[in-house]
């Protein structure tokens, strides 16, 4: 059996890799790790075993509780089928039917160049969705693992099947507080496997970094602080999150609690007991009818404190670490709200989005994007937005360059290519939006292929982290000089068309991005 692939192949990968079993005997590859034997499918270069369980199946008990050991296979596990994705709504950003309501989702897949050898870098990657949405097989990184290292993409759990926390869940705990972080908790977990198996399929354990993009890079945010994942990670790589921002369990919990009185338990006697035994189904109504969000909580053995608190004090897994944005980050999402629906920005909607959020600042914010709103509200509210997000990372650049090596970046390819559901206007660019880096790097689902220009823009991004997944560093690579952040010399890469790049200070990144009018949100 021959098979195509192109960059949009991460629903083509998940149906192809469906196989009869006589075309897998046929073209497979096997390892017998502590897992147990895993008969995978080789394919176009690499060996690529998908929808691995790293853990128990969260239901009934395990249902909100912390993820639980996989047990060995007793027969050999066959990596054929990357397996379902947890559970969520469909959403128009993942074409296909792409809803689930199976919660034995906990699984990975891992991606090992067929000639590779022992001991290579490991890469594991944690993707995005606003926690709520997204899966495993939302990034295809054939591209990066083909360069020689193995990489492991992970699903995790999501929605109030990931983030709800809740007095009883507490109660339960073994510190008597949960935090509620399962699905953060789950990227851990998923740690832990790879610590103990990927040495199986040539990696090196003491070469681990972590990945992930926009609710994945708060994953890496988490991880970073969290006491439960020292040891397991050698480097890490954040793209496009808020600052790592997470929220105090006493401004989460009333989303929590009106998603209980939704769900129809509020007055039951056995609170818990009576969430558990809703059908998925019934949690997704609760979780969209409801003021719920997935938020990762301070709490418990996972984030016993602040991530800010952490990364300030020193007090956080001290590792290597790449950090940046797109320089539209919320273009992408303010057309998806408006203009993708037939609901275009007025003038009248922004000024009163940008008074109602930023009471202090408003006239001088309103005055700085006056240019860009007379010919587009709705550019410069996403403008506006883009600005704001990207300040927001600020503090924590600085507090953990303190500490470590950072390196920050920002994505500046404007011609970067857009998503298949988007037939954008012309009057809505989206320029670099959120996620416009993910087929650069990890392979996402575009319209088309990447073109040569963009191609190397992509060899370039993808040198910089395999660098850091080597722990060789950039020094010899032939890669352009990529200085670390320090409160010295506050620089930062700038990856632009057709492969250029340009390192500049924080003062005049700062003054592109308007920060002095979001003062509040950059500390």
């Amino acid at each position: 059996m021959t098979t195509t692939f192109n960059r949009m192949g991460s629903c083509a990968v998940a149906a192809l890799l469906v196989l009869p079993g006589a075309a897998l005997q046929a073209q497979s590859t096997q390892i017998t790790a502590p897992a147990g034997t895993i008969t995978g499918l080789e394919e176009d270069g690499l060996n690529i075993y998908q929808g691995i369980p790293y853990a128990e199946a969260p239901v009934g008990d395990l249902r909100w509780a912390p993820p639980q050991p996989r047990a060995p296979f007793e027969e050999p596990f066959v990596a054929a089928d990357p397996g379902p994705a947890c559970v969520q709504s469909a959403t128009f950003w993942r074409p296909g039917d792409t809803a689930s309501t199976e919660e034995d989702c906990l699984s990975l897949t891992v991606y090992v160049p067929a000639d590779g050898g022992e001991n290579l870098p490991v890469m594991v990657g944690y993707h995005g969705g606003g926690s709520i949405n997204g899966a495993k097989t939302d990034w295809d990184p054939r591209e990066f693992a083909r360069r020689g290292n193995v990489v492991v993409t992970v699903n995790y759990r999501l929605g109030a099947m990931g983030f709800l926390d809740l007095p009883e869940l507490d109660a339960e705990a073994s510190d008597g507080t949960s935090g509620g972080n399962y699905g953060q908790l789950d990227k851990v977990q998923a740690l832990r496997w790879v610590q103990e198996n990927i040495a199986a399929f040539g990696g090196n354990p003491d070469q681990v970094t972590v990945a992930g993009q926009s609710a994945g890079a708060s994953g890496v945010c988490f991880i970073l602080a969290s006491p439960e994942a020292e040891g397991l990670v050698d480097g890490a790589i954040i793209q496009s999150t808020s600052g790592c921002a997470v929220d105090a369990k006493e401004s989460a919990m009333a989303g929590f609690e009106d998603f209980v009185a939704v769900a129809g338990c509020g007055e039951a006697e056995d609170r818990l007991s009576c969430l558990r035994a809703l059908t998925p189904a019934q949690v997704l109504d609760a979780q969209l009818d409801s003021s719920f969000r997935a938020r990762t909580v301070i709490g418990g053995g996972g984030l016993p404190v602040d991530t800010a608190e952490a990364f300030a004090s020193g007090e956080f897994n001290q590792v290597p670490i790449i950090y940046g944005n797109t320089r539209n980050e919320r273009r992408a999402g303010t057309y998806e709200s408006h203009d993708l629906v037939r609901q275009p920005v007025s003038q009248d909607a922004y000024e009163e989005h940008v008074r109602s959020t930023y009471t202090e600042n408003a006239n001088a914010i309103l005055a700085s994007y006056a240019d860009t709103a007379e010919q587009s509200p709705g550019q410069a509210m996403a403008d506006v937005e883009s600005d704001a997000r990207v300040c927001l990372t600020n503090g924590a650049i600085e507090s953990l360059s303190a500490w470590v090596p950072v390196h920050v970046y920002e994505f500046r390819d404007e011609t970067a290519p857009a998503r298949p559901y988007m037939v954008v206007p012309s009057s809505f660019p989206i320029g670099s939006g959120h996620s416009a880096e993910l087929p650069y790097v990890w392979g996402s689902l575009i319209v088309g292929d990447l073109s040569p220009e963009q191609q190397k823009v992509a060899d370039l991004m993808q040198g910089y982290w395999e660098a850091l997944a080597s722990q060789d560093g950039f020094a010899g690579t032939g890669l352009p000089e990529w200085p670390a952040y320090t409160a010295e010399e506050p620089q930062r890469m700038l990856f632009l068309e057709g492969g250029q790049t340009q390192v500049i200070g924080d003062e005049e990144f700062f003054a592109e991005h308007n920060c002095e009018l979001y003062a509040e949100a950059s500390n």
